[in-house]
């Protein structure tokens, strides 16, 4: 089972952060952390891949009745949240799609769930919250605890791994899926309860 995590990037001059998990009940976890660029790059990483799911940190839709994030637009009166946001608020705040920054990063990662379409299973996550969620201050520690990472990884490949991680919660049936799935969802950790899954590989 290949599950790949994204920490997408608004800019495609920024970083992207990439985390490729195999998960194996036998043999344990494998884990590749890397950066991309552009949406190329991304594209050719999945393909080669092949994962199994694909889990982005990045909203990969609109709120409902939008067609795009911009004030000028008639569809403007749809909103600034999804109800995937409204929900995860209890958690935490969160920006409105709408905000600046969000709106480069939202359009980036809906053009990335449309090329994907079809082709691979695509869900999304928010790190801070499963990080939240975990109980883990300190994300790297804890990450080691579970997988062998180099001492440069940096922070966006460890937001990658936690999506990725998230993923693989969502496999084990250890999670809560956030908002209406005609509209577009989150998916989270269920509880600290969902680390047993991992107790088996833990490192010694």
């Amino acid at each position: 089972m290949k599950i790949m995590g994204i920490d997408l990037a608004g800019k495609v001059d920024n970083p992207t952060g990439i985390c490729v998990l195999n998960a194996d009940k036998i043999s344990g976890y494998e884990i590749y952390l890397g950066t991309l660029y552009s949406d190329e790059e991304v594209l050719e990483k999945i393909s080669a891949v092949q994962p199994s799911l694909i889990v982005v940190d990045a909203p990969l839709s609109l709120p409902k009745g939008r067609c795009c994030l911009e004030k000028e637009c008639e569809c403007a009166v749809g909103g600034h949240f999804r109800q995937s946001e409204r929900e995860i608020r209890r958690y935490g705040s969160v920006l409105p799609l709408t905000f600046t920054g969000m709106k480069m990063l939202t359009m980036r990662g809906v053009g990335l769930a449309r090329a994907l379409s079809g082709k691979f299973q695509l869900k999304e996550t928010h790190p801070r919250t499963v990080q939240k969620i975990l109980g883990w201050e300190n994300l790297k520690n804890e990450l080691e605890n579970y997988f062998h990472l180099l001492p440069d990884a940096s922070e966006h490949e460890l937001d990658a791994a936690i999506a990725a991680l998230t993923g693989f919660f969502y496999f084990n049936d250890c999670y809560r899926e956030l908002g209406y799935v005609d509209e577009g969802t989150i998916i989270l950790p269920r509880g600290k309860d969902c680390l047993e899954s991992l107790e088996k590989f833990k490192k010694s």
